[in-house]
Protein backbone atom coordinates (compact mmCIF):
# COMPACT_ATOMS: atom_id res chain seq x y z
CA UNK A 1 0.00 0.00 0.00
CA UNK A 2 2.88 2.40 0.71
CA UNK A 3 5.65 1.90 -1.88
CA UNK A 4 7.76 4.80 -0.61
CA UNK A 5 8.31 2.92 2.64
CA UNK A 6 10.05 0.08 0.82
CA UNK A 7 13.09 2.22 0.12
CA UNK A 8 13.65 3.02 3.78
CA UNK A 9 16.01 0.32 5.04
CA UNK A 10 15.43 -1.11 8.49
CA UNK A 11 18.66 -3.13 8.59
CA UNK A 12 21.41 -2.80 11.17
CA UNK A 13 19.06 -1.25 13.69
CA UNK A 14 19.26 -2.15 17.38
CA UNK A 15 16.66 -4.54 18.74
CA UNK A 16 14.59 -4.04 21.89
CA UNK A 17 12.21 -6.04 24.00
CA UNK A 18 8.74 -4.77 24.81
CA UNK A 19 9.83 -4.46 28.43
CA UNK A 20 12.67 -2.13 27.42
CA UNK A 21 10.34 0.04 25.36
CA UNK A 22 7.89 0.21 28.28
CA UNK A 23 10.52 2.04 30.37
CA UNK A 24 10.57 5.04 28.01
CA UNK A 25 7.41 6.96 28.82
CA UNK A 26 8.62 10.51 29.53
CA UNK A 27 8.59 13.58 27.30
CA UNK A 28 12.39 13.26 27.01
CA UNK A 29 12.17 9.74 25.58
CA UNK A 30 8.65 8.86 24.45
CA UNK A 31 9.14 5.53 22.70
CA UNK A 32 6.40 3.53 21.06
CA UNK A 33 5.97 0.41 18.95
CA UNK A 34 4.28 0.48 15.55
CA UNK A 35 4.26 -2.62 13.34
CA UNK A 36 7.09 -4.21 15.36
CA UNK A 37 9.34 -1.18 14.92
CA UNK A 38 10.45 1.10 17.75
CA UNK A 39 10.16 4.89 17.44
CA UNK A 40 11.25 7.83 19.55
CA UNK A 41 8.57 10.46 18.84
CA UNK A 42 10.10 13.30 20.86
CA UNK A 43 10.74 15.36 17.71
CA UNK A 44 7.03 15.16 16.86
CA UNK A 45 5.66 16.27 20.22
CA UNK A 46 5.08 19.89 19.26
CA UNK A 47 3.81 19.07 15.76
CA UNK A 48 1.26 16.28 16.29
CA UNK A 49 -2.19 17.61 15.30
CA UNK A 50 -3.83 15.73 18.15
CA UNK A 51 -1.57 17.37 20.73
CA UNK A 52 1.30 16.15 22.89
CA UNK A 53 -1.00 14.36 25.32
CA UNK A 54 -2.07 11.90 22.61
CA UNK A 55 1.52 10.75 22.07
CA UNK A 56 2.59 10.83 25.72
CA UNK A 57 -0.45 8.82 26.81
CA UNK A 58 0.71 6.00 24.50
CA UNK A 59 4.43 6.23 25.24
CA UNK A 60 6.00 2.88 26.09
CA UNK A 61 3.23 0.85 24.44
CA UNK A 62 2.38 -0.83 21.17
CA UNK A 63 0.39 1.80 19.25
CA UNK A 64 -0.14 -0.09 16.01
CA UNK A 65 -3.92 -0.35 16.40
CA UNK A 66 -4.32 3.31 17.28
CA UNK A 67 -2.00 4.39 14.46
CA UNK A 68 -3.89 2.43 11.82
CA UNK A 69 -7.25 3.45 13.22
CA UNK A 70 -6.67 7.04 12.10
CA UNK A 71 -5.52 6.06 8.60
CA UNK A 72 -2.24 7.99 8.50
CA UNK A 73 -1.06 8.99 5.03
CA UNK A 74 1.99 7.61 3.25
CA UNK A 75 3.65 10.97 3.75
CA UNK A 76 3.36 10.72 7.53
CA UNK A 77 4.61 7.11 7.48
CA UNK A 78 7.68 8.03 5.45
CA UNK A 79 8.53 10.87 7.78
CA UNK A 80 8.01 8.61 10.77
CA UNK A 81 10.50 6.03 9.46
CA UNK A 82 13.02 8.61 8.26
CA UNK A 83 13.13 10.73 11.40
CA UNK A 84 11.91 8.68 14.36
CA UNK A 85 12.80 5.02 13.76
CA UNK A 86 15.38 3.85 16.30
CA UNK A 87 15.08 0.06 16.28
CA UNK A 88 12.91 -3.03 16.02
CA UNK A 89 11.42 -5.55 18.40
CA UNK A 90 13.24 -8.81 18.97
CA UNK A 91 11.83 -11.40 16.52
CA UNK A 92 10.16 -13.61 19.12
CA UNK A 93 8.07 -10.66 20.36
CA UNK A 94 6.77 -9.66 16.93
CA UNK A 95 3.02 -9.51 16.30
CA UNK A 96 1.72 -10.90 13.03
CA UNK A 97 -0.34 -7.89 11.97
CA UNK A 98 -1.29 -9.45 8.66
CA UNK A 99 -3.02 -12.26 10.56
CA UNK A 100 -4.64 -9.75 12.92
CA UNK A 101 -5.98 -7.77 9.98
CA UNK A 102 -7.37 -10.93 8.38
CA UNK A 103 -9.35 -11.63 11.54
CA UNK A 104 -11.01 -8.20 11.39
CA UNK A 105 -11.81 -8.18 7.67
CA UNK A 106 -8.61 -6.55 6.47
CA UNK A 107 -8.34 -3.78 9.07
CA UNK A 108 -6.31 -3.41 12.22
CA UNK A 109 -9.09 -2.28 14.51
CA UNK A 110 -8.70 0.13 17.40
CA UNK A 111 -8.25 -1.00 20.94
CA UNK A 112 -11.69 0.03 22.02
CA UNK A 113 -13.72 -1.69 19.29
CA UNK A 114 -15.27 -4.07 21.78
CA UNK A 115 -16.30 -1.24 24.05
CA UNK A 116 -17.70 0.76 21.14
CA UNK A 117 -19.81 -2.19 20.14
CA UNK A 118 -21.23 -2.81 23.58
CA UNK A 119 -24.95 -3.14 24.19
CA UNK A 120 -25.15 0.26 25.89
CA UNK A 121 -23.29 1.93 23.05
CA UNK A 122 -25.63 0.44 20.46
CA UNK A 123 -28.67 1.32 22.57
CA UNK A 124 -27.74 5.01 22.76
CA UNK A 125 -26.83 5.05 19.08
CA UNK A 126 -30.25 3.69 18.15
CA UNK A 127 -32.01 6.13 20.47
CA UNK A 128 -30.05 9.02 18.98
CA UNK A 129 -31.09 7.85 15.51
CA UNK A 130 -34.72 7.64 16.67
CA UNK A 131 -34.50 11.15 18.08
CA UNK A 132 -32.99 12.51 14.88
CA UNK A 133 -35.68 10.84 12.77
CA UNK A 134 -38.41 12.25 15.03
CA UNK A 135 -36.90 15.72 14.77
CA UNK A 136 -36.75 15.53 10.96
CA UNK A 137 -40.39 14.46 10.82
CA UNK A 138 -41.41 17.28 13.16
CA UNK A 139 -39.43 19.80 11.16
CA UNK A 140 -40.94 18.62 7.86
CA UNK A 141 -44.46 18.80 9.33
CA UNK A 142 -43.92 22.29 10.72
CA UNK A 143 -42.42 23.45 7.43
CA UNK A 144 -45.45 22.14 5.56
CA UNK A 145 -47.81 23.89 7.97
CA UNK A 146 -45.95 27.17 7.56
CA UNK A 147 -45.27 27.37 3.84
CA UNK A 148 -46.98 30.60 2.80
CA UNK A 149 -44.65 33.32 1.44
CA UNK A 150 -43.75 36.06 3.88
CA UNK A 151 -43.76 39.82 3.45
CA UNK A 152 -40.86 41.26 1.47
CA UNK A 153 -40.24 43.54 4.44
CA UNK A 154 -38.97 40.66 6.55
CA UNK A 155 -36.55 37.74 6.24
CA UNK A 156 -37.51 35.21 3.58
CA UNK A 157 -38.66 31.78 4.69
CA UNK A 158 -35.65 30.17 3.01
CA UNK A 159 -33.25 32.36 5.00
CA UNK A 160 -35.14 31.56 8.19
CA UNK A 161 -34.87 27.81 7.52
CA UNK A 162 -31.16 28.10 6.84
CA UNK A 163 -30.68 30.12 10.02
CA UNK A 164 -32.35 27.34 12.01
CA UNK A 165 -30.38 24.58 10.26
CA UNK A 166 -27.07 26.41 10.71
CA UNK A 167 -27.80 26.85 14.41
CA UNK A 168 -28.28 23.08 14.74
CA UNK A 169 -25.13 22.47 12.67
CA UNK A 170 -23.04 24.81 14.79
CA UNK A 171 -24.02 23.06 18.01
CA UNK A 172 -23.38 19.73 16.28
CA UNK A 173 -19.89 20.82 15.24
CA UNK A 174 -19.04 22.15 18.70
CA UNK A 175 -20.54 19.13 20.44
CA UNK A 176 -18.68 16.62 18.26
CA UNK A 177 -15.39 18.47 18.81
CA UNK A 178 -15.95 18.40 22.56
CA UNK A 179 -16.84 14.69 22.46
CA UNK A 180 -13.74 13.91 20.37
CA UNK A 181 -11.50 15.69 22.88
CA UNK A 182 -12.80 13.40 25.63
CA UNK A 183 -12.67 10.18 23.59
CA UNK A 184 -10.02 7.76 22.42
CA UNK A 185 -9.53 5.24 19.65
CA UNK A 186 -12.51 4.37 17.47
CA UNK A 187 -14.89 6.69 19.34
CA UNK A 188 -12.53 9.64 18.78
CA UNK A 189 -12.25 8.81 15.08
CA UNK A 190 -16.04 8.75 14.69
CA UNK A 191 -16.55 12.04 16.51
CA UNK A 192 -13.81 13.70 14.45
CA UNK A 193 -15.45 12.45 11.25
CA UNK A 194 -18.76 13.97 12.36
CA UNK A 195 -16.98 17.21 13.27
CA UNK A 196 -15.27 17.45 9.87
CA UNK A 197 -18.40 16.70 7.87
CA UNK A 198 -20.46 19.15 9.90
CA UNK A 199 -17.80 21.81 9.43
CA UNK A 200 -17.84 21.34 5.66
CA UNK A 201 -21.63 21.52 5.65
CA UNK A 202 -21.46 24.80 7.59
CA UNK A 203 -18.98 26.24 5.07
CA UNK A 204 -21.36 25.48 2.19
CA UNK A 205 -24.31 26.79 4.23
CA UNK A 206 -22.44 30.04 4.85
CA UNK A 207 -22.30 30.86 1.15
CA UNK A 208 -25.93 29.84 0.68
CA UNK A 209 -26.89 32.02 3.63
CA UNK A 210 -25.02 35.00 2.18
CA UNK A 211 -26.81 34.50 -1.16
CA UNK A 212 -30.25 34.20 0.46
CA UNK A 213 -29.62 37.25 2.61
CA UNK A 214 -28.88 39.32 -0.49
CA UNK A 215 -32.15 38.10 -2.03
CA UNK A 216 -34.25 38.48 1.11
CA UNK A 217 -36.09 41.41 2.55
CA UNK A 218 -34.49 42.83 5.70
CA UNK A 219 -36.76 43.80 8.59
CA UNK A 220 -36.16 47.08 10.42
CA UNK A 221 -33.86 46.91 13.41
CA UNK A 222 -35.18 46.84 16.91
CA UNK A 223 -34.94 50.28 18.50
CA UNK A 224 -32.38 50.49 21.26
CA UNK A 225 -29.11 51.76 22.55
CA UNK A 226 -26.72 52.78 19.76
CA UNK A 227 -23.83 50.99 21.43
CA UNK A 228 -25.82 47.75 21.56
CA UNK A 229 -26.73 48.12 17.89
CA UNK A 230 -23.08 48.68 16.95
CA UNK A 231 -22.00 45.64 18.95
CA UNK A 232 -24.71 43.53 17.29
CA UNK A 233 -23.56 44.62 13.82
CA UNK A 234 -19.92 43.82 14.57
CA UNK A 235 -20.84 40.48 16.12
CA UNK A 236 -22.74 39.48 12.97
CA UNK A 237 -19.78 40.45 10.80
CA UNK A 238 -17.53 38.44 13.09
CA UNK A 239 -19.89 35.48 12.76
CA UNK A 240 -19.40 35.35 8.98
CA UNK A 241 -15.64 35.65 9.45
CA UNK A 242 -15.48 32.81 11.99
CA UNK A 243 -17.79 30.54 10.00
CA UNK A 244 -15.36 30.89 7.09
CA UNK A 245 -12.08 30.63 9.01
CA UNK A 246 -13.02 27.59 11.14
CA UNK A 247 -13.60 25.05 8.33
CA UNK A 248 -10.90 26.53 6.08
CA UNK A 249 -8.25 26.31 8.82
CA UNK A 250 -9.27 22.70 9.51
CA UNK A 251 -9.01 21.83 5.82
CA UNK A 252 -5.65 23.60 5.57
CA UNK A 253 -4.24 21.63 8.48
CA UNK A 254 -5.23 18.31 6.91
CA UNK A 255 -3.90 19.38 3.50
CA UNK A 256 -0.47 20.42 4.78
CA UNK A 257 -0.25 17.38 7.03
CA UNK A 258 -1.24 14.72 4.48
CA UNK A 259 -1.08 15.96 0.92
CA UNK A 260 1.19 18.99 0.42
CA UNK A 261 4.48 18.35 -1.37
CA UNK A 262 7.77 20.18 -0.89
CA UNK A 263 9.54 21.05 2.35
CA UNK A 264 8.19 18.62 4.98
CA UNK A 265 9.23 20.81 7.91
CA UNK A 266 7.54 23.87 6.42
CA UNK A 267 4.37 21.87 5.71
CA UNK A 268 4.33 20.54 9.29
CA UNK A 269 4.70 24.08 10.63
CA UNK A 270 1.85 25.31 8.43
CA UNK A 271 -0.33 22.38 9.52
CA UNK A 272 0.38 23.16 13.17
CA UNK A 273 -0.33 26.86 12.69
CA UNK A 274 -3.60 26.04 10.92
CA UNK A 275 -4.85 23.70 13.63
CA UNK A 276 -3.81 26.23 16.30
CA UNK A 277 -5.90 28.92 14.59
CA UNK A 278 -8.76 26.43 14.27
CA UNK A 279 -8.73 25.55 17.97
CA UNK A 280 -8.31 29.11 19.26
CA UNK A 281 -11.02 30.48 16.99
CA UNK A 282 -13.33 27.61 17.97
CA UNK A 283 -12.77 28.23 21.68
CA UNK A 284 -13.42 31.96 21.30
CA UNK A 285 -16.57 31.32 19.30
CA UNK A 286 -17.85 28.78 21.83
CA UNK A 287 -16.88 30.57 25.04
CA UNK A 288 -17.29 34.24 24.08
CA UNK A 289 -19.36 34.83 20.94
CA UNK A 290 -22.15 32.29 21.51
CA UNK A 291 -22.83 33.28 25.13
CA UNK A 292 -22.92 36.93 24.07
CA UNK A 293 -25.17 36.33 21.07
CA UNK A 294 -27.58 33.94 22.79
CA UNK A 295 -27.35 35.49 26.21
CA UNK A 296 -26.83 39.22 26.26
CA UNK A 297 -28.34 40.44 22.97
CA UNK A 298 -31.24 37.98 22.97
CA UNK A 299 -32.01 38.57 26.65
CA UNK A 300 -31.70 42.34 26.15
CA UNK A 301 -34.35 42.47 23.42
CA UNK A 302 -36.59 39.87 25.04
CA UNK A 303 -36.55 41.84 28.28
CA UNK A 304 -37.75 44.85 26.30
CA UNK A 305 -40.73 42.92 24.94
CA UNK A 306 -39.37 42.30 21.44
CA UNK A 307 -40.05 39.09 19.51
CA UNK A 308 -36.46 38.01 18.93
CA UNK A 309 -37.32 34.38 18.15
CA UNK A 310 -40.29 35.31 15.97
CA UNK A 311 -38.04 37.59 13.91
CA UNK A 312 -35.97 34.64 12.66
CA UNK A 313 -38.26 31.62 13.14
CA UNK A 314 -39.31 29.75 9.96
CA UNK A 315 -42.54 28.65 11.65
CA UNK A 316 -44.64 31.81 11.53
Amino acid sequence: RFPKLVGIAAQDLPVFTRAEVAKHTTADEPWMIIHNKVYNVKSFLSAHPGGDEVLLSRAGTDCTKDFELFEHSEKSRVRRDQEMLIGTLIPNEHTDWAAEAAKTGGEVAGADVAAAGSDWSRYFMYKAADGLLAFICWYAYQSYQHRKPLSKLTYSRGLRHLHFIMAAGIFGALGSASAASRSQGLAKKRWLAIHKQTGLAMLVSLFVRAFLRLQSGIPPRFPGNKLVQTIETRSLQFFYFVMFVLPVSGLASEYFLKYASGDAKKNDDLAQQSITVHKKMGNFFQLVWLPFHLGYTTAYHYANGRGVVRKVSPFI
